[in-house]
Formats: structure tokens, C-alpha cells, sequence
């Protein structure tokens, strides 16, 4: 008999909906939602919803504008009568749950989902050291997306069981939708002329925290030594003047597209097209570009910041620091010389990610039915 699920979660978002559906499958679940979209960008909910296996269900308005202050959520605990909640981070949302824990259902197992990279568990705010300390003594688990912030909370954060499991897609699905988008591919190449070209790529916001002018800066470099590569930088946001500014005064304004916000067939084309993806970031939680990138079979240089990091070995790709352009510049150097000119795009590539979603999943599954 399926344990009875109760799922609390910000938001739908592609980078989630196999979880969701995964955890949709194995338990008898409910869903239900804090917002919307997601907040730091949106994302086509129309489209997200036609790929879920179940209904989703969404919270009432924070209580007095509190966001995470969901009070609707003892009520749905009351009806649903779960024997497992999962919930997202360390927030005031946690604790209600926490408290109807301790007042209803004592023998409640809570697991939070937490994407703290190294540094966030490290230097966490007081606010949230004082919630995580509080949580900690009641939630059964905490399911942590890189292996070195799991040894961290392990050593420094006693009470939970610490699980694993990075933010990753299941691949057979992507590469399908993938394999989909190879004829606008072909055709995207001719009518910008990059048939034959090794194409760097970069999908997400063009805002500050992405640190886009040390691309910028270093592609210009990297553009000497390999006159047939090519930028593309997908995404929006209100960084995008200053880098076009950029791009037209370091002279690459004629190998470098500025693709705009992309979903669906249109950025899986982009993703079919690159050949080295890049993420700069100063400041980054995951980077969920970074396994879709190493699914679409790009060699990949990762800010040694990114949680996304624990997804990159000498293999698939090349760490530096977000701080030093030359760093970086001698990453995509190196990185280009493995790659060969002259992708066609006859077929998908071979992707390059370490780890398996389904042995993964499967894992964490195993872990959660045991809570």
C-alpha cells in the first residue's frame, strides 16, 4: 500500500517536473503549490502543466503578505492525513508544519528539500541558522543536491538523515525532446551562418549575479585563438543593453547572437546547438542549465561556486573562478582544443552526465518510502 504524500512547494518549474511526477508515481500524493509561477523567473505554466501526471493544487496568499506564512497549511494536513510531508528549505512554512507535528501527529515524518551550495550552508544568515537549528530537531530528513554540503551538514547540523539527490531531469525524456528539435537546429545554423562553427553557449537571466561580462571579456580573448567560435546567450533580463554594449566594444558584435528568453523546441534547438556551455556565476544555489547542458552532450566550465559544480569532472568539463577572467579564458581554451570544428548536426551527441536520474531517483525514492 502507497504511503500517503503531502508535497508543499514553491512553484512548478521544468527543472522539477520529473521529480514530481517521480515521487506522483511511487506515493499517493498531493500537491500543492505556494505560487503561481516561479519568482526569480517565469516560465510558459501551460505548457509545465501538460507534462504532469497529477492535478496541482495551490496555497492561499501568505498570511498579512508573509510569503512562506501559509496557514491554509494545517487545514490540508488535518483532511490529507499524511504519513510523510516534504516541504522546501528552511522558511516559516517548515515550522507550521513543524508545529502541527508536534500538536496533531507526532509520528508525522517531515523531509525538507534544502539547495544550499557550500557556501550558503556556511555563511547562512542568522535568521536562518537560528530556523535550521530549530527544524532540525524534528525533520526525519533533508534531501541536499551536492555531495560536499551533505558532509558539511552531516558534521555541523546533527538530527536528520542527510540524503543526495542533485536537481536533475531525466535524460531519456530530455534527449527526446532533444532529438525533436534537431531540424530547427540545422536550420538555425544556416540562417546565422554557424554550420561548421563550435558554438559557446549559455542559457539563463542576464542579470548581475551571472557575472556575464567576465564571458564577455574572456570570449573575446578565446576568440583569437579560435576565429570559428561563436556566443550565444540565451535569456533576458535587465543586464542585456550593458552586455550588448559590450559585445560591440570588444568588436564581437558579429559572432555573438543575443537569443532572447527561450522555451520549449526553441531552446532545446539552442542546446543542440552548443558545443561548450559556460556559467559564470558569482552567486548560484544549483544551476540546473548545467545538467541540461551536459544532456544535450556540451562540454561544460562551471563557477566553482555553482552547487551544480558536484555534476563536472575532468571528463565533461573544467571548474574556475567566477573572479578571474584569465582563469576562465584558459578554461575555454582548453576545453575548445578537445572539441571538434565542423558539428553538422547529423545526430544528437553523446551526453556527457556522470550520474544516472533514474539510479538516483530511484534511490531517493527508496530513502523517502523508508521515512
Amino acid at each position: 500500500m502507497k504511503k500517503r504524500l503531502v508535497i508543499f512547494h514553491p512553484a512548478i518549474a521544468p527543472y522539477r517536473v520529473d521529480f514530481f511526477n517521480a515521487l506522483a508515481e511511487r506515493f499517493d500524493a498531493v500537491f500543492y503549490f505556494e505560487f503561481l509561477d516561479a519568482l526569480e523567473q517565469s516560465f510558459d505554466q501551460g505548457k509545465l502543466k501538460s507534462r504532469l501526471t497529477f492535478r496541482p493544487n495551490y496555497l492561499r496568499k501568505g498570511f498579512g503578505g508573509i510569503k512562506n506564512l501559509r496557514l491554509d497549511v494545517w487545514r490540508i494536513l488535518r483532511r490529507e492525513k499524511p504519513d510523510l510531508v516534504l516541504i522546501s528549505e528552511y522558511n516559516l512554512l517548515g515550522l507550521l508544519v513543524g508545529l502541527y507535528k508536534l500538536v496533531c501527529q507526532r509520528r508525522l515524518r517531515v523531509v525538507t528539500v534544502c539547495d544550499d551550495n557550500l557556501d550558503m550552508a556556511r555563511g547562512a544568515s542568522f535568521v536562518k541558522r537560528l530556523t535550521r537549528g530549530v527544524m532540525a530537531r524534528y525533520l526525519s530528513a533533508v534531501v541536499l543536491v551536492d555531495g560536499k554540503v551533505k558532509a558539511w551538514y552531516e558534521a555541523n547540523v546533527p538530527g536528520p538523515r542527510y540524503l543526495f539527490f542533485p536537481i536533475l531531469q531525466d535524460e531519456e525524456a530530455f534527449r527526446g525532446r532533444l532529438r525533436a528539435a534537431l531540424p530547427e537546429a540545422r536550420s538555425l545554423a544556416a540562417h546565422e551562418g554557424w554550420v561548421g562553427k563550435r558554438v559557446v553557449l549559455y542559457v539563463g537571466r542576464l542579470a548581475k549575479v551571472k557575472n556575464l561580462p567576465l564571458l564577455l571579456a574572456a570570449f573575446r580573448a578565446v576568440h583569437e585563438a579560435f576565429p570559428d567560435a561563436r556566443l550565444s546567450l540565451v535569456g533576458d533580463g535587465d543586464e542585456r543593453g550593458e552586455l550588448e554594449r559590450l559585445a560591440s566594444e570588444y568588436g564581437l558584435e558579429k559572432v555573438t547572437r543575443f537569443a532572447g528568453k527561450l522555451e520549449g523546441e526553441a531552446l532545446m534547438a539552442r542546446y543542440a546547438l552548443g558545443d561548450l556551455f559556460v556559467l559564470p556565476s558569482v552567486y548560484e544555489p544549483f544551476g540546473t542549465v548545467v545538467n541540461e547542458a551536459l544532456m544535450a552532450g556540451c562540454l561544460v566550465c562551471c563557477s566553482s561556486v555553482a552547487g551544480a559544480s558536484c555534476l563536472i569532472d575532468s571528463s565533461n568539463g573544467v571548474l574556475f573562478d567566477p573572479n578571474d577572467e584569465r582563469e576562465l579564458a584558459e578554461a575555454m581554451t582548453r576545453t575548445l582544443e578537445r572539441l571538434p570544428a565542423g558539428n553538422r548536426l547529423d545526430a544528437l551527441k553523446p551526453s556527457r552526465m556522470i550520474y544516472s536520474y533514474r539510479d538516483l531517483m530511484e534511490k531517493l525514492l527508496e530513502d523517502l518510502e523508508r521515512e
